[in-house]
């Protein structure tokens, strides 16, 4: 598995995003460490996470060990995205839309054009040079396309689902989201996650 884009991905999406917009969205200000936002707005933990977690163990084709899941909403005024990596999150990251997006909505995959890179290294790596470390983390934050060259691309589609690699450097797009409200703004599902048993393809 590198990037799989599954549509009609569950059964039970609309479901899922009633039960999300129900349970509401706030922010969270996590200390991740070395890399990673303090703060995300529009987070939601609670809503019907098992309606989509059913659809992702039968779309990969094995027991699927998740480290965290939330339901995600961006507006217009959202903190801006970066280019990032969820190779500390798990193995796979899922990232399903549950709403309606433009041609301009999705996920991005990149590679860093200084040093070729289209995976982020460990952090056990990284920290062995910590000037390069820094300059990363600084140029993942700015996203410029100075830095980083888009090389695929996942169009935002209700109840579309794109799977893939964690540490493979990506980002939303729109860089904000859209709208103001959380019934019009750019919502998606999101697994990071491990599985015991490999996908069936591979």
């Amino acid at each position: 598995m590198s990037i799989i884009v599954v549509d009609d991905f569950s059964p039970y999406a609309d479901a899922a995003r009633a039960s999300a917009l129900a349970a509401g969205f706030g922010t969270w200000r996590p200390s991740k460490g070395e890399v990673g936002s303090s703060v995300y707005e529009g987070m939601g933990f609670w809503g019907n996470h098992a309606m989509m977690m059913s659809a992702l163990m039968h779309h990969v084709g094995g027991q699927v060990i998740p480290n965290s899941m939330f339901f995600r909403v961006t507006n217009a005024t959202t903190e801006g995205a970066y280019v990032h990596s969820d190779r500390e999150a798990g193995d796979f990251t899922c990232v399903a839309y549950l709403s309606e997006h433009d041609e301009e909505s999705g996920t991005g995959f990149y590679r860093h054009r200084r040093t070729g890179m289209t995976r982020m290294p460990s952090f056990e790596a990284m920290r062995s040079d910590p000037e390069e470390f820094a300059r990363l983390k600084d140029e993942m934050v700015r996203g410029s396309e100075e830095d980083w060259e888009r090389i695929d691309y996942v169009q935002g589609k209700f109840n579309r689902a794109v799977i893939f690699e964690a540490p493979l450097f990506h980002a939303r797009i729109p860089r904000h989201g859209f709208a103001d409200s959380p019934e019009a703004g750019r919502m998606v599902w999101v697994s990071h996650f491990m599985i015991l048993r490999g996908p069936e393809n591979g």
